[in-house]
């Protein structure tokens, strides 16, 4: 074979690259299919989130279900004082709230048996404690007490109705005049069934709240959907898990309770704490959802997350109007709204 047949035979196998402008065609392309693939992960990842939260949702109903079947009652929010409601003041401090006394419930009984009841819940270990069925996965802000001035946080949160003060009666529009919106876990007064006067498949238990709480950018009161997530640190707001820190109505107002740490009389506002600031594990309605920090605030885009008094969870549509969420969260207003 002659040398120019070889030459020619190893030029003809050669392998021809890629030009400049197809490289850049492919890398568009990739692109391209990128784009459209991440918006489908995002949301096949917030549909496992949400179906996890679902979950803690419905541990948490079932260990309501099981306190109120051993005590024939629901836990009140909170236990404020060591003598209980309705007892002379002020009392020594306890602030022993709702997510302690279900403990035993959700096999954290260990958790539980850790706490000495007759002692304040300040300064003692569970304060710090974090417990991953009361976190919502698709919460990414506070999660950790080193976060959080030392206290554990939960994303669930008892539903006290329209105001702080059990049997408080909304002051007319939107809502109906006269009409008592009182929550679930009114003041510190535990209910039974029998209290679910609206029927316990229409009444909020338990709803979501955001870790960092929302801030309003116009007039909040008695409005849903006019607030945007607050920003960490300086202006957040999160809800301590174990410790009741409070803010208004029986446990601040009505001088019957010792602050937090047991050093005199409980006032209002005292124990909202340099920020981020520690909330109770509970919402109010004056203020409503996705507004400002005494209400709920969604976690999953468009969807507040809801356990009702019979133990079914739901996703509202956060776009639902004021007055239908608080006759969903009244217990006997005598409304039973679709959601």
């Amino acid at each position: 074979m002659s040398k120019s047949h070889r030459f020619s035979s190893r030029v003809g196998r050669r392998l021809r690259g890629f030009t400049l402008v197809e490289l850049l065609v492919v890398i568009a392309i990739i692109g391209v299919l990128v784009g459209l693939l991440l918006p489908a992960v995002q949301s096949a990842r917030e549909a496992a989130r949400r179906s996890s939260c679902m979950n803690n949702m419905k541990q948490i109903g079932l260990a309501l279900h099981n306190y109120h079947d051993t005590q024939k009652t629901f836990p009140a929010v909170a236990k404020f004082g060591q003598d209980g409601p309705g007892k002379p003041g002020p009392q020594q401090a306890a602030h022993h709230t709702w997510c302690t006394y279900i403990l035993p419930f959700m096999e954290e009984t260990a958790l539980f048996d850790s706490v000495d009841l007759r002692l304040p819940a300040w300064g003692q270990p569970i304060v710090g404690q974090t417990v991953n069925v009361l976190l919502c996965p698709s919460d990414g802000g506070f999660r950790k007490p080193q976060e959080t001035h030392g206290i554990g946080v939960t994303h669930y949160l008892a539903n006290g109705g329209w105001h702080w003060w059990e049997g408080s009666v909304a002051p007319g529009a939107p809502l109906l005049p006269g009409v008592d919106y009182m929550g679930a876990f009114p003041g510190g007064d535990a209910l039974n069934m029998r209290d679910f006067l609206d029927g316990t498949s229409k009444t909020i238990l338990i709803a979501e709240g955001n870790s960092t709480g929302y801030k309003p950018l116009s007039d909040a009161w008695m409005k849903n959907g006019v607030g945007v997530p607050r920003l960490a640190n300086g202006e957040g707001v999160f809800h301590s898990a174990f410790v009741f820190t409070g803010m208004g109505g029986r446990c601040c107002e009505s001088g019957q309770y010792h602050e937090v740490d047991d050093s005199g009389v409980k006032a209002a506002w005292n124990w909202f704490r340099a920020g981020p600031h520690s909330y109770m594990p509970s919402y109010i309605n004056a203020w409503g959802l996705n507004s400002e920090w005494p209400g709920p605030g969604s976690i999953h885009p468009g969807l507040e997350g809801c356990l009702m008094a019979d133990g079914s969870v739901t996703f509202v549509s956060s776009e639902i109007d004021y007055p239908s969420w608080c006759a969903l969260n009244g217990i006997g207003d005598k409304q039973r709204p679709e959601y």
